[in-house]
């Protein structure tokens, strides 16, 4: 994997993980696992009256089990009622099996004080080891996956061969999609400042992508020389877009995928149509038709 397929799916990864909660987030850690540790790891799902007795997966090489969690979603009352209940139920049912019990949850931002706590005192009284596994652990586990698991896991991705190959034919569908949707006027044709990603506070992730469009940015500018009239309503529309998601406080690598999607439109898209959307949110991210041309104290302007 190339930086700059690393660089897309690292952006898939983050997006994946804070935008599934409850049930779906904790179906697809165990889709996760079950890649990463075929024939170890073990989904348990409620079953009748008995329930899952607590537990939301096991491996068994390491002996761990583990409970999946929500935490953004309840208050701390809640959370912490919630850990004990899971922790001291799963003890009679699992005991000697397990080793370490570890607390799954999708909060980036990390842990809150009361729950950080309740943690570190279970795993004090243990054993078992208490362990949380976070944003970054669930991260490692996934880049461990083969290309073709990561494939099925998240679809398709292009590389940098494909923006290599990119031809109007891959540019014009997307563009398409783009023109047909709602479209927004803010013109503003100042040439955009050189400092721009940094001043979007846009990771190198989404730096390392913007880059390998503007290497094809050519062939958009090409299609706009034969179409004219399509440049000020494809540019419109991503305004619109760009200014629902950002007025939703979303982060600026969030806003770039959303942007990736209204690109390529709903569904699962091909490499070709993937890096036909890169080229295009690089010209309008050049043209300064998204993203902030500069930023003040209070944030982008």
């Amino acid at each position: 994997m190339d930086d700059f397929e690393r660089a897309f799916r690292e952006l898939q990864f983050k997006t994946t993980y804070l935008e599934k909660k409850g049930n779906e987030f904790q179906d697809w850690f165990a889709t996760i696992m079950e890649k990463r540790f075929p024939g170890d790891f073990i989904r348990v799902r409620p079953w009748g009256k008995v329930g899952d007795r607590k537990n939301d997966g096991y491996v068994r090489s390491t002996r761990s089990l583990f409970q999946v969690y929500a935490p953004n979603d309840m208050s701390a009352k809640e959370a912490l009622a919630k850990i004990d209940e899971d922790y001291n139920g799963a003890l009679p049912y699992w005991e000697q099996y397990f080793d370490t019990w570890i607390f799954v949850h999708n909060s980036k931002q990390g842990l809150g004080p009361d729950v950080t706590a309740k943690l570190v005192e279970l795993n004090g009284a243990g054993p078992p080891a208490v362990v949380p596994w976070g944003f970054e652990e669930l991260r490692r586990v996934v880049f461990e996956l083969a290309p073709a698991e990561l494939a099925s896991l998240f679809g398709s991705a292009p590389r940098r061969r494909d923006m290599v190959d990119l031809g109007l034919e891959s540019l014009s569908p997307v563009l398409d999609q783009i023109a047909a949707m709602e479209p927004n006027p803010n013109p503003d044709l100042r040439p955009p400042p050189a400092d721009k990603i940094d001043r979007n506070m846009l990771s190198e992730n989404v730096a390392i992508l913007l880059r390998a469009g503007m290497s094809r940015v050519d062939l958009v500018r090409k299609y706009f020389r034969v179409q004219p009239e399509r440049k000020d309503e494809i540019a419109e529309s991503f305004r619109h877009r760009y200014d629902e998601v950002r007025s939703d406080g979303l982060t600026p690598d969030d806003i770039f995928v959303h942007l990736q999607r209204h690109a390529t439109g709903d569904g699962v898209s091909s490499p070709a149509r993937q890096s036909a959307a890169l080229a295009v949110l690089a010209f309008f991210f050049e043209e300064c038709d998204i993203f902030e041309r500069e930023v003040t104290d209070g944030g982008a302007a």
